[in-house]
């Protein structure tokens, strides 16, 4: 399989497994099976079995992501074996992918970083979109971090308005 197609087979199996035990496991459940349909209706039955009994240990198991990781491999197998005998399947699995992905529940993530500059370093970080950046400047009793005011409000290196040597 080619690197987009291995990516689409374990993006697909990912996307099923996550389904499992959702809200939405019963219209995922569906497309999955009418997409091996391709091999026939004894084919739509067994998958459909073999998806209810993953489901089933998915619902049923105390570690619940453990077992989603265990099944992941299976079904990329399975979707993998699917497209090389049915190439033509590959845009309907990128469209089920998707009708999946967008029928699962969303998780919010909250992220925290530090970064840390010593001895007058500059440091950056950022985590993608919406990120916010807080700068901390610190400075020891009579001291000034740069680009904070000095005593009486000037920064230190800023010049006044008509004067052309710094403060």
């Amino acid at each position: 399989m080619t690197d987009p197609m291995s990516a689409l087979v374990m993006t697909g199996a990912t996307t099923i497994v996550a389904a499992m035990a959702t809200s939405g496991w019963e219209s995922a459940r569906a497309r999955v099976a009418e997409l091996f349909g391709r091999r026939g209706d004894d084919e739509v039955t067994a998958i459909a079995v073999q998806l209810d009994g993953d489901a089933h240990l998915v619902a049923d198991e105390e570690d619940t992501e453990g077992v989603r990781e265990e099944l992941v491999r299976p079904w990329a197998r399975r979707l993998a074996a699917l497209l090389r005998e049915h190439p033509e399947a590959t845009e309907e699995l990128r469209r089920v992918v998707e009708e999946v992905a967008a029928g699962l529940p969303r998780t919010e993530h909250h992220w925290t970083q530090n970064v840390t500059a010593h001895s007058g370093g500059t440091a950056f970080g950022t985590q993608g979109p919406g990120s916010s950046v807080h700068i901390h400047r610190y400075a020891t009793a009579g001291e000034t971090a740069p680009g904070d005011p000095a005593p009486g409000g000037a920064v230190p290196g800023d010049t006044a308005p008509g004067d052309s040597s710094p403060a």
